[in-house]
Parts: C-alpha cells; structure tokens; sequence
C-alpha cells in the first residue's frame, strides 16, 4: 500500500513542481512582454523625435529657399523695372536723330512679319550682288 499512497504523492509533487515551474514562465514571459513593451515605446519615441528633427530642418531649409526666391525675384523685378525706366528717360534726349531711322524701319518691320516681301529681299539682293560680281569682274578682264 506504500506505492499505492507514494504514486499520488508523487504525482501531487509532480503536479507542485509543474505548477512552479509554470509560474516562473510566466513571470518570465511578463518581464519578457515588459521589456519588449518598453523596447517597442523606445523605438517609436525615437523614431517620431527623428521625424519631429527632420521637420524642422526641411521647414527651415525650405522657408530659407522661398526667402532666397522672393529677393532673387524681386531683384529681377526691380532690374526690369528700372531697365524699362533707364532707356525710356534716355531714348528721347539721345535717340532724337534715331527715331526718325526707326520710322524708316517701321515699315521693313511690317514686311518682317508678313514674311513674303521678306523672302523676295533676299532675292531682289542676290541678284544685285552677282551684277556686282559681274562688273567686278569685267572690270578685272
């Protein structure tokens, strides 16, 4: 009858050290969970203070950018402001003699833009250009 009442004790003991056993598991497996928790928040709150920097350097960078745009802009708008001031100051007093060779081109212009009294130009010159050859020439013989 001993073994009948040791094989009871001895599953009970069994089942004790399971039971501790699982027990310290599952501290394990807690501390474990805890640690991989704090892990976890670490990583994020890096990551979102990574993302927070990077921000605020592309905001800076960038408000830098349009700043250095806007002046570079308005230097050239004032470039061209005073650009279409200067020579309309100094084209009367200078240019007198030169607007009436302006009128003259006036109409050398309007043929510019049709662009077939342009193209008949061209062949009215080469023609005077080969008589000039010719004279040139027969002035040589």
């Amino acid at each position: 009858m001993s073994n009948a009442n040791s094989t009871p004790e001895a599953i009970e003991q069994l089942l004790d050290r399971v039971s501790s056993a699982s027990e310290r598991l599952a501290k394990v497996a807690e501390e474990q969970s805890r640690q991989l928790d704090r892990h976890i928040k670490e990583l994020v709150d890096r990551g979102e203070a990574a993302t927070e920097r990077m921000v605020r350097t592309l905001d800076r960078e960038l408000r830098a950018q349009i700043t250095t745009l806007r002046r570079d802009i308005e230097r050239a708008l004032a470039r061209s402001s005073g650009a279409k001031k200067a020579p309309a100051k100094k084209a009367p007093a200078k240019k007198a003699p030169a607007k009436k060779a302006a009128t003259k081109k006036a109409p050398a212009k309007k043929a510019a833009t049709k662009k077939a009294p342009t193209k008949k130009a061209p062949t009215k010159k080469a023609p005077t250009k080969k008589a000039a050859t010719k004279k040139a020439g027969t002035a040589r013989r």
